[in-house]
């Protein structure tokens, strides 16, 4: 007990609360990190990479909690009411931004319910036809599509999905009329395309690589604002229409629950950007299209607003509706 006295006592004389050196040696106890979606995915294995090497960065084990369903609104929700601690981390994604204005349904603010504090990864999306349809580049696909209105599906993995929304984003700055097709993931969605019961899709590059390497069905553009080295021959959206603002990726950033320690966050921030500077890190994810990135907690939130802008007019303009 006097020991505990004047160690306090020393602290205070220096102006060092004792919260204060508790965050600095954070963290004490392993650290979960909550994935909103199931195991097996691309960003579930991004999310699964990251902390194993966060691990060895902090310290402590980082354990992974799956808490996939309702377009990730149930992850969310859930660690915008966890305690500020540090023990709970997020592996938040583009819906973060997507679903309050999409459902309307959710239990979070995205800028007031979260700390943020680094990007983590990008994933673009490939438009893929059916190896039947006539067209074989961007140009072909929106004169075909054009002259036969009304006719053709475009699938997604559901309503409000990212990929639903480059969808709708095409249709919008093209002038192209087709059927929005919604499915319950992106794998079903790729085989019906792969099938013929759709014509098209932008499929997450890495659904869409096995899918194209079956012959079934064949690449068109990227949604990406370069091209990517481990699909060369794919060009970009903009480089084949000239609507050179059309670059839309999948991102997952780490947030945390608002309120959470300054030092914590800064201490997590230092770690990912080592980890996403790991030529390991970096070199597992290429073949699969995926760029591994950090960033400031400054550029996540400028980039975050970016995102809400963007998405929020688009759900608006196109008045779309939740299942």
């Amino acid at each position: 007990m006097k020991r505990s006295l004047i160690i306090a006592a020393c602290l205070a004389v220096f102006g060092l609360p004792l919260s204060t050196v508790a965050q600095t040696d954070w963290p004490q106890k392993p650290v979960t990190l909550v994935v909103p979606y199931p195991p097996g995915g691309v960003n579930d294995a991004v999310a699964r990479a990251y902390a194993n090497k966060l691990a060895v960065e902090l310290g402590k084990p980082i354990l992974i909690d799956n808490r996939a369903g309702a377009g990730t609104t149930i992850a969310s929700n859930y660690v915008a009411k966890a305690p500020a601690d540090g023990y709970i981390i997020y592996a938040g994604g583009t819906s973060l931004v997507i679903n309050p204005t999409l459902t309307g349904q959710v239990q979070y603010d995205p800028h007031k319910s979260f700390d943020l504090v680094s990007l983590m990864s990008f994933t673009p999306f490939i438009l893929h036809v059916n190896s039947e349809f006539p067209a074989r580049n961007m140009a072909e696909l929106i004169a075909h599509v054009k002259a036969n209105p009304g006719k053709f599906n475009i699938a997604s993995s559901g309503i409000g999905a990212t990929n639903h929304l480059i969808a709708e984003l095409l249709k919008m700055q093209a002038g192209l009329n087709m059927t929005h097709v919604p499915y319950k993931g992106g794998a079903q969605a790729g085989q019906d395309v792969a099938s013929g019961q759709a014509q098209m899709m932008f499929s997450a590059a890495l659904e869409a690589k096995p899918v194209i390497a079956t012959g079934k069905t064949r690449a068109i553009a990227i949604t990406s604002a370069g091209r990517v080295p481990a699909f060369p021959d794919i060009p970009t959206v903009g480089e084949a229409t000239g609507m050179k603002d059309f670059v839309v990726v999948f991102w997952q950033g780490m947030v945390v629950p608002a309120g959470t320690p300054r030092a914590i966050v800064d201490k997590l921030e230092k770690a990912i950007a080592k980890v996403a500077a790991d030529p390991e890190m970096i070199e597992r994810f290429k073949p699969q299209g995926v760029e591994i990135r950090a960033s400031t907690q400054a550029e996540f939130k400028d980039y975050l607003g970016k995102e809400e802008v963007r998405w929020t007019r688009l759900i608006k303009e196109r008045n779309i509706k939740p299942e």
